[in-house]
């Protein structure tokens, strides 16, 4: 499908045809069709959530808000037929459709087979309509391939039954003190909310749809549930038991998940539903807290990405699109500064570091099993947790610093009960007590993001729940509509100083030799310095690359051009270079530059790949400014690659925003 659109121009009769016999997955047309229906009347999202969402497109700049709304989905999936509410694309729309699917396809095929876990906890699974909007993403992921394992909160939910029945409820830190009576709510609650997801999830597409695509077949119709959902006693806990002085009665803490189990059920095409209950071997049902459960599964499944869906209790925190480990590690850190001696601090820090864990489900001596053991297979992503960033880093800034104040603790009260958690903990424990977190002011939400990313999920999401679509947004757009915590893809990489010309030389020099590259005196690399980014490790410059701003071409735009770009052959398929480039693309974007371009002989397989079009002899293209082609050697005859570059809109950040899956 990827490839045969490729080859469509749009309004070509191609496109008409295929958009005229939907053959698409239906999954794909309503990707499409949410991409268009955000307006002043589609979303229930504030304006800042709606206005962030209409520009962060993978359209680059160019969402389909060209669409009419006669011709825009009702967001939940309804109606087929022409007219309000049917998602049938105008003619007119044709390329707007083709430039969005071309944009997402890398994302759709990047994601299939791919596991992710999705927690939705109980205040946002307590308003059907954002349950309701939930779930129809959820749907359409399935249908683009992904392995979905849910984990539904039943929070508020519980503590309305409870008020109910004359009770109140009762909390102590992040954890529910969990009675027989406030028992018996949560597994009410947990059942309701798994009925209500079962019920959106079951919803199929449309007959008339449907006998469209089987009309002639000669085949009876089945109208099954759209997806298969499964349940069960997955989620192994033991009780938390008596925790400084409070008895939590029927609360629990997970002790693993069973993996093999939740993998058969994904590779069976099956959507796997766990809840805030555990079971004990004895035979008991536990409460348990679903961030906690979130986080296990997350672990032990080797999940891809975890996603904790969020309200208000996040987004106050105004949290950039992409936050890197290393920052959100330090932001944790920071919460515990004047709580902790530095010898705690320093055990806590050293903890933010993946290490090998025993395998889920094993039998271990009771006497030596460690508090809340997450049994994972982190051993298996410890390359994804890097060294902290250089300091003085560009990408690394005061983004919290605003924040500091409100999350740092000013109770002893809280303060002697974190340190008593923390010494009542197992050392290599402590960073996944969810209770420590919530103490120093982080919702779990954030906490388990960053802990599940520092014992090796690759990738975390927050993402607000009253964004209508926003997991599609964030999955199958490049930038995003949520914060993306990750392993650091711009490690290292900063603007050059004096200190790095003599790397910089030896990088191109052996390039320089073999006239691959232009040479260069030492002199013309020194006055060119501040036009370089350099990539380094301990140290040791691996990288770099040249930006230069050529002025404007005779088509009036702005261009940019890219030279020197080099790295250490040690180092080459690390993704490096890709992060480089990123980079530097980000930086020529965020200067107002249009176009990006490349003079080269013997590199363009590379650029290829990564967008760069061939457009001919570069001492002959008016795509360069004339006084750039009076300096080409035509005897070199260097083929002029071409980037055009996608405008920036009011929300570009700054270089190091986010890439990838």
């Amino acid at each position: 499908m990827h490839s045969s659109l490729q080859h469509l121009t749009p309004g070509s009769s191609g496109v008409s045809s295929l958009a005229s016999q939907r053959v698409l997955p239906k999954c794909l047309w309503k990707v499409a069709r949410r991409h268009a229906d955000f307006g002043p009347d589609r979303s229930r999202h504030r304006g800042s959530l709606r206005s962030r969402a209409a520009a962060e497109t993978p359209l680059g700049g160019s969402s389909l808000q060209g669409v009419s709304p006669q011709h825009a989905g009702n967001g939940n999936g309804e109606g087929e037929g022409p007219g309000p509410g049917s998602g049938k694309l105008h003619p007119r729309d044709y390329p707007k459709f083709v430039q969005f699917f071309r944009h997402a396809s890398p994302y759709i095929a990047g994601h299939r087979g791919r596991t992710f876990v999705i927690v939705i906890p109980g205040n946002v699974a307590a308003e059907e309509s954002l349950l309701r909007s939930t779930m129809s993403d959820i749907a359409q992921l399935h249908g683009l391939g992904v392995r979905l394992v849910l984990v539904i909160g039943a929070q508020p939910l519980i503590d309305n039954l409870l008020r109910q029945r004359g009770m109140q409820p009762a909390w102590v830190g992040g954890y529910r003190v969990t009675s027989q009576m406030a028992l018996k709510a949560a597994v009410e609650a947990a059942g309701q909310v798994r009925i209500s997801c079962e019920q959106f999830l079951s919803k199929g597409p449309a007959i008339p749809m449907i006998r469209r695509h089987t009309k002639g077949s000669g085949e009876e119709i089945h109208f099954e549930p759209a997806l298969r959902v499964v349940s069960g006693n997955y989620v192994a806990a033991k009780r938390r038991g008596v925790v400084d002085g409070v008895d939590f009665g029927y609360t629990g803490e997970v002790r693993f998940v069973l993996k093999e189990d939740i993998h058969r059920q994904l590779k069976g095409g099956n959507v796997v539903l766990l809840s805030n209950l555990g079971f004990t071997a004895g035979g008991d049902v536990l409460n348990c807290n679903t961030f906690e459960v979130g986080l296990h599964a997350a672990l032990e499944l080797g999940a891809d990405k975890l996603f904790n869906i969020h309200m208000d209790e996040v987004s106050r925190l105004q949290l950039p699109p992409w936050l890197p480990l290393s920052d959100a590690q330090n932001m944790l850190i920071k919460t515990l500064q004047e709580t902790l001696s530095s010898e705690d601090l320093d055990t806590v820090r050293a903890n933010m570091v993946a290490s090998p864990e025993p395998a889920a489900g094993a039998v271990s001596d009771p006497a030596t099993e460690p508090e809340s053991a997450l049994e994972s297979e982190s051993d298996q992503e410890e390359d994804v947790i890097r060294e902290h960033n250089r300091e003085g880093s560009p990408l690394h800034s005061t983004t919290f610093s605003h924040h500091s104040t409100d999350l740092r603790l000013a109770s002893p009260a809280v303060a002697t009960r974190i340190k008593s958690r923390l010494a009542n903990s197992r050392h290599s424990e402590i960073l996944k007590d969810l209770d420590v977190w919530r103490l120093s002011g982080f919702p779990s939400a954030v906490s388990s993001s960053v802990i599940a990313c520092c014992k090796g999920v690759k990738r975390a999401h927050l993402l607000d729940a009253r964004l209508d679509g926003g997991l599609l947004l964030e999955l199958y757009s490049r930038d995003g509509v949520g914060t993306m915590i990750s392993a650091d893809f711009y490690e290292g990489i900063r603007k050059a100083g004096p200190g790095d010309l003599d790397a910089i030389v030896g990088l191109l020099r052996p390039l320089e030799d073999a006239g691959i590259l232009v040479r260069r005196s030492r002199e013309d690399l020194a006055n060119l310095l501040q036009d370089f980014t350099v990539v380094e490790r301990e140290t040791k410059v691996m990288g770099c690359a040249l930006l230069l701003d050529l002025g404007k071409s005779e088509d009036g735009t702005h261009v940019a051009e890219l030279g020197a770009f080099c790295v250490d052959p040690v180092f080459r398929g690390s993704g490096r270079g890709d992060s480089l480039l990123d980079y530097v693309e980000q930086e020529a974007r965020a200067k107002g530059m249009e176009r990006l371009v490349l003079l080269t002989t013997r590199t363009a397989d590379w650029f290829e790949q990564r967008d760069f079009k061939l457009r001919g002899p570069a001492a002959l293209s008016a795509l360069l400014p004339s006084q750039r082609r009076a300096k080409i050697n035509p005897a070199r005859n260097s083929q002029l690659y071409v980037k055009e570059l996608e405008a920036p809109d009011e929300i570009s950040k700054p270089p190091g925003k986010r890439i990838g899956f």
